[in-house]
């Protein structure tokens, strides 16, 4: 079950990602450089091809406004640092992390020498820059660049605003991988909340959350707490997609583990047979 939350390490590159990218690089002033509209159509292009997941060709389209902004701004300007970052992203994408590594550290010392070490876009080439090493395993330099973007979105948006949630589960994330299971769950348990405010208590993108922290809580021996985290998330997605979609089959997978551990075999049975019994509507 702890895979079930794992695999977020490997799909965040182009899902959330995206919000960053489109956060830091969406909007430009009126060109003031003659070249200036060139590397806003590669720049522009790049992200295109980022969110369609056309990495090999947003490589080359961000190699290109790279060269475009190198030549077109002047040294240090915050817009070569945009190029930068997106570039190292794409890089990171395709485990080119010797290439993209440079790329955050410069972009980062722009971004703090013309904004300030409390910038949203310093916090979010911090994010992308942990990222990189949490995807290596790299978890001792991961975790304090994590902690710093955390900081700067508190600083900048307050402890419960939704534009943190996405660092407070890699955190999360972060911790979990490392099997230290008592100090992810408060960085979940805090998303959740914060999601669950933001989005409302019945919304069903709070099912995965709540799966996920059962899955801890039931590591930790918390049993109760995983129960009633799992049963709200099945509620959730049965509400929403009804009770034969294969999400809902995924939950009942993970409640029919908890229950087979914890000597309860004759609902771990019943829900491992629906389970299986969804799965095979979608085999046919």
């Amino acid at each position: 079950m702890v895979a079930v939350v794992n695999r977020m390490k490997h799909l965040c590159l182009c899902g959330l990602r995206v919000f960053v990218v489109f956060a830091i690089f969406g909007s430009c002033a009126l060109p003031a450089y003659p070249q200036e509209h060139v590397w806003k159509e590669l720049n522009d292009k790049t992200i295109s091809l980022l969110q369609k997941k056309r990495y090999a060709d947003g490589i080359k389209a961000g190699e290109e406004a790279l060269k475009v902004a190198k030549k077109t701004f002047p040294p240090g300007d915050t817009r070569i640092a945009d190029s930068m970052s997106l570039l190292g992203i794409l890089y990171r994408t395709y485990g080119r992390h010797a290439e993209a590594e440079p790329l955050f550290n410069q972009a980062l010392a722009m971004y703090k020498a013309s904004f300030g070490p409390n910038h949203p876009s310093v916090a979010s080439v911090l994010q992308e820059l942990a990222e990189m090493y949490f995807l290596q395993d790299k978890y001792a330099k991961a975790e304090p660049l994590y902690r710093q973007a955390l900081g700067i979105g508190e600083h900048v948006y307050g402890a419960e605003d939704p534009r943190i949630v996405n660092v407070l589960n890699k955190l999360g994330e972060l911790y979990q991988d490392q099997k230290k299971y008592a100090e992810a769950i408060p960085f979940y348990k805090r998303a959740m909340a914060i999601e669950e405010k933001t989005l409302g208590s019945g919304h069903p993108d709070l099912a995965s959350a709540m799966n996920n922290l059962a899955t801890l809580y039931s590591s930790q021996g918390e049993n109760a707490e995983a129960e009633i985290l799992y049963k709200k998330a099945l509620q959730l997605y049965e509400k929403e997609y009804g009770k034969d979609h294969p999400l809902v089959a995924t939950i009942l997978e993970n409640m029919a583990s908890f229950y087979e551990r914890t000597g309860r075999k004759d609902e771990a049975k019943q829900l491992a047979d629906r389970a299986k019994m969804i799965y095979s509507h979608y085999q046919r």
